[in-house]
């Protein structure tokens, strides 16, 4: 019998350090896994977003930059549109050609002190020269300067005969009248310097003819500081003209099409980012369009984005195993230091003669506290319950009902509350919203229709309960379609709580029985005199309404408690018979519930007194 004991007692010890220390073990796994996963993404998604800001503002560096270079041509053009001076020395006549030099050189020097020094620029950048424009005038035969203008058109400053400008595409473009200005890329001169033109007509104040064409040219090398001091750490920028050809970029040449290149064929809108493949490599391509057509793009590979989510994983998971074996170590420790005095205590009290007080409890020091202190209090809590065996049967039955009445005190909605909460929390990492949004509107339902127990609720607070109650049955119905119209102002009127929410399910599974698809259950309250009118109306199979008020009367006369007959129209049954007789007895027979005649469908109306919650009730 002794060793038998003692097999017992071995297995139990064991049995007690499996059953504490796993469950704390899987909960310290749980957590530390948790803590981790949720450190390692938030460090990931913060590293992510700041190299996609970076990005994006390298890309907002340049567009501004490179706009303000346009905008400074833009401004030079207009200029000499506007100028007065520059006005009358285009449309003075004379006589003979000789009589308008000195008009050609008073212009001819305004040209040349708008050629202006770039301001692009920037203190600080070594790899942008100074750049200037080149400004240049093509005169139609309009203009009194036309004879002394140079044949042959030249892409430097000065003013040319528009002869030779007849056959240029721009040219063409700008003659026909479609746009004020025009803007192209081009290599002009022996050379072949990349430029940037913008041309603008220019026609008389007074009479509206044409006089000429104004030509504003800037070397490539004007924006090109831009760039460099937008440097990306991976990836390019790149500015295309209208034509999909390279003004720009540190990847391919100038002027090359890039029209039939996949990602540039992808670009939709005005502004936006997309990932596609570029040069078999998966990136991220952002793109806005200037004001003059002209479209730059910023391409970043995503691997950029991403190029640390591998080591930040990494850390996080060395860092809670590193934890979750610290953590094992001292959790053995721990339980095997409660668990074993324990034990020895189970093999003590299992002796008979412990039992029987014929011997006293061992004593043992395990060198914690409360383990010893439950050594020594077991020891006079045999004595009380020795005691306690010996009460009247009258005090242990008092006894049972205050551990009963205990027991329901313990009962508490929110352990249900949290459990939908973290069942919630469960299918949003799981990705499943459809089930995160029931269990959100399941919780709804419970926390406003327990209610705290409650008789008389805010209309607002009603109107929640039936909204989470009908969000959970459109989850199950795709065909179902709910309308609430609730005036703001009758929001805080009292009403007996559960109401609407019976009279909705009604409506639902009696009056939808026959009915596949186009269900609508629409929920409307209005004033009536010094009442409160609440509408629960559906275009479900109907109702007799004059029969439906009819049992209504009837079920009237019964005494409270008594269940009634079950009804067997829509609408009916021992739920909506519990609404009315409920709000009869809190109100009085002149409110309840009243059937309506519809053509479709059925409309039942409950009526209260209109009352309104107190200020802080």
């Amino acid at each position: 019998m002794f060793v038998t004991n003692r097999n017992r007692t071995r297995k139990d010890k064991a049995s007690l350090l499996t059953r504490l220390s796993i469950p704390i073990f899987a909960l310290i796994v749980t957590f530390i896994a948790l803590f981790s996963t949720a450190a390692s993404y938030i460090l990931i998604h913060v590293q992510n977003d700041h190299n996609r800001k970076m990005a994006e503002q390298s890309m907002k560096f340049v567009y501004r930059n490179v706009w303000y270079q346009f905008d400074t041509m833009n401004n030079v053009a207009a200029f000499i549109l506007t100028n007065q001076s520059i006005e009358n020395l285009l449309e003075n006549a004379h006589r003979e050609p000789f009589d308008a030099i000195d008009d050609f050189f008073a212009l001819q020097t305004n040209l040349q002190n708008l050629s202006l020094l770039s301001l692009v620029n920037d203190i600080g950048s070594q790899n942008a020269p100074q750049q200037s424009y080149n400004v240049s005038l093509a005169l139609d035969p309009g203009s009194g300067l036309y004879p002394l203008a140079t044949d042959h058109f030249y892409p430097v400053t000065g003013i040319f005969k528009s002869e030779d400008l007849r056959d240029e595409s721009w040219f063409r473009s700008l003659g026909q009248g479609g746009r004020k200005t025009v803007w192209w890329g081009q290599k002009t001169g022996r050379s072949g310097a990349q430029m940037i033109y913008s041309a603008r007509k220019k026609t008389s104040i007074k009479d509206g003819r044409g006089i000429g064409t104004v030509i504003v040219g800037a070397d490539i090398g004007s924006i090109k500081g831009v760039f460099e001091n937008a440097p990306l750490e991976k990836g390019f920028h790149l500015l295309l003209d209208e034509s999909d050809r390279v003004i720009y970029s540190e990847r391919y040449g100038f002027l090359e099409l890039m029209g039939d290149h996949p990602y540039i064929q992808g670009i939709t809108g005005t502004k936006g980012s997309f990932a596609t493949k570029v040069d078999g490599k998966m990136d991220r391509v952002m793109f806005e369009t200037l004001e003059n057509g002209w479209k730059l793009l910023t391409v970043v590979p995503e691997s950029h984005f991403n190029q640390y989510t591998f080591a930040i994983s990494a850390i996080g998971a060395v860092t809670a195993a590193a934890a979750v074996i610290v953590a094992g170590v001292w959790l053995r420790r721990i339980v095997v230091r409660v668990t074993v005095p324990i034990t020895r205590l189970v093999n003590a009290i299992q002796r008979p003669e412990v039992v029987e007080f014929k011997e006293p409890l061992p004593r043992q020091k395990s060198g914690i506290y409360e383990v010893d202190e439950l050594n020594e209090k077991f020891a006079s809590m045999l004595v009380t319950i020795h005691g306690l065996i010996e009460k009247s049967f009258a005090e242990e039955m008092e006894r049972r009902q205050l551990q009963l009445e205990l027991l329901h005190a313990q009962i508490n909605p929110h352990f249900l509350y949290n459990t939908l909460d973290l069942i919630n929390c469960r299918a949003i990492m799981a990705g499943d919203m459809e089930a995160s949004r029931i269990v959100r509107s399941l919780a709804n339902v419970f926390r406003f229709g327990l209610n705290q127990g409650q008789t008389w609720i805010s209309l607002g607070d009603e109107m929640k309960q039936v909204e989470a109650y009908l969000q959970i049955q459109q989850i199950m119905m795709d065909h179902l379609r709910v309308e609430i119209k609730v005036p703001e102002e009758l929001l805080s009127s009292t009403v007996i709580h559960l109401c609407l929410q019976p009279l909705a399910e009604n409506s639902i599974i009696h009056g939808f029985a026959d009915q596949p698809a186009d269900c609508r259950i629409a929920i409307t309250a209005r004033t009536d005199e010094t009442n409160l009118v609440l509408c629960v109306e559906d275009n479900g199979r109907g109702c007799d309404a004059e029969r439906m008020n009819q049992a209504l009367q009837e079920h009237e006369e019964q005494p409270v408690g008594f269940p009634g007959g079950q009804l067997h129209e829509n609408g009916a049954g021992y739920g909506t018979m519990n609404v009315h007789r409920r709000i009869q007895l809190h109100c009085g027979k002149a409110y309840g519930l009243r059937y309506k005649k519809t053509d479709i469908g059925t409309c039942v109306e409950v009526v209260f007194p209109l009352r309104f919650a107190s200020p802080g009730s």
